[in-house]
């Protein structure tokens, strides 16, 4: 006990060193351009499945038997492998984490439920035939988190851990409550593992703190798309949203502590608790700070705009069922395109900005192409070139609309998402070759 005070000692002496980690981490890995390139990757996925970066985001090489106990900093090893294995017991079931949200997500969001698993009759096509069980992108970069986290335990404890103790998923029905209730948890879970995988590479050096960097920018990604969705189905609501994931995260913490191996000993450290809440703060501040960026139009665009993959085989369903499953799916989209889980009040401004870009769509297209090379020359955020066309919408719209001056900026960001630096690598080498 006294040496786990001492250590517990040391960790707070250290303590400004680790939040400055931490913030340099979620400042680099939570920047506009990468989370841009992120939400994209969504609509490429449905798009242009051929590009292998759109079904599994590029891991960093590393030399995993390189890892050694000393690559952890700042902690003990023991608690570096309690935090790496609770984590990767949440990992573990992923089959079941695909087939919760294919189902629950399938009318709610469709493209969002194909993206992450199958639904219920597909799950069951798929073992009837021995099909692959994971085909979409979320799938394909979630299961390879387990076994890597397997194996950074055996290398830090030289033996390995065991793997008898899974999370236990619960069961998702397609209904609208549970569906909802599943989008907040799913977001609940990328934003903990994001924040967890922070803390832990602000605690490790070499090719430990690049394995884990690879780890956490795959949850990165989840947690901006499934924000995104978020914001698409129930409108801009920072606070209200903050409020269910911290809800929702308190009681998973419970349940940790109750269920996972170790889980006595999790959150007992008070110095890791509080690199804990920085790390989940900072995370918030600027997943938010990019999320307000996101206009209406490329949230519709990603989400809506019909997928180009083919179908996943199901069982067909009878005549009578079929035409609940399309009469769902129409209500659906309906839903979404009318923004009826909205605010009322963020509903009206939403349908008005949209009306009026509709009435004043040729008006827009000149105006932006009336400018020297239009958005061209601003596609990295940040930019010179952007700042001066930001300068530029503001003194064009100073004596106009209100609402034109919100379209333009929002058709600046609509640009950048489209030509985040994955689409412009990807041309610059199609050119090339």
């Amino acid at each position: 006990m006294a040496e786990r005070r001492w250590s517990e000692l040391r960790q707070a002496l250290q303590l400004p060193k680790t939040l400055l980690s931490i913030y340099k981490i979620v400042r680099e890995d939570f920047e506009t351009a990468a989370l841009d390139e992120y939400l994209w990757s969504f609509w490429g996925f449905h798009h242009e499945p051929h590009d292998l970066h759109y079904r599994a985001r590029p891991w960093q090489k590393v030399q995993l038997r390189a890892i050694e106990p000393q690559d952890v900093v700042g902690i003990e090893v023991w608690e570096m492998a309690l935090m790496l294995n609770i984590a990767m017991e949440d990992e573990e079931p992923i089959p079941e984490y695909t087939h919760q949200s294919g189902e629950g997500f399938r009318f709610l969001l469709p493209k969002l439920g194909r993206y992450m698993g199958k639904n219920d009759e597909q799950a069951r096509f798929g073992a009837d035939h021995d099909l692959e069980w994971c085909e979409g992108a979320w799938c394909a970069e979630e299961r390879r988190h387990s076994n890597t986290l397997a194996r950074i335990i055996e290398r830090l404890m030289k033996m390995p851990p065991k793997r008898d103790n899974p999370n236990k998923p619960m069961a998702v029905t397609a209904d609208e409550g549970a569906a909802l209730q599943h989008l907040i948890s799913r977001q609940t879970s990328e934003w903990k593992a994001s924040s967890s995988y922070v803390i832990m590479a602000a605690h490790a050096t070499g090719h430990l703190h690049n394995l884990i960097r690879n780890l956490e920018r795959d949850e990165i990604k989840h947690l901006c798309i499934m924000s995104a969705a978020d914001a698409y189905l129930l409108g801009p609501r920072p606070w209200r949203r903050f409020l269910d994931l911290v809800k929702k995260g308190l009681g998973n913490y419970t349940s940790q502590k109750k269920s996972r191996s170790g889980g006595d000993a999790f959150g007992t450290n008070p110095v890791t608790a509080i690199e804990g809440i920085a790390a989940h703060l900072l995370t918030e501040f600027w997943l938010r700070k990019w999320l307000r960026t996101i206009p209406l139009r490329t949230l519709t665009i990603v989400f809506e705009m019909p997928s180009g993959i083919p179908e996943l085989p199901a069982f067909a369903p009878a005549p009578q069922r079929q035409a609940q499953i399309d009469e769902a799916l129409k209500n659906g989209q309906n839903k979404r395109l009318k923004l009826d889980r909205w605010e009322p009040e963020q509903k009206r401004r939403a349908l008005e900005q949209r009306r009026f870009e509709e009435s004043y769509a040729g008006v827009i297209e000149e105006t932006i192409e009336s400018q020297p090379e239009g958005f061209n020359g601003a596609e990295s955020p940040g930019s010179q070139r952007e700042n001066e066309l930001r300068k530029l919408i503001r003194q064009v719209t100073r004596t106009g609309t209100k609402k034109l001056r919100i379209c333009l900026l929002g058709r600046l960001r609509d640009f950048q998402v489209r030509n985040n630096r994955h689409v412009l690598a990807h041309g610059s080498r199609t050119r090339a070759q």
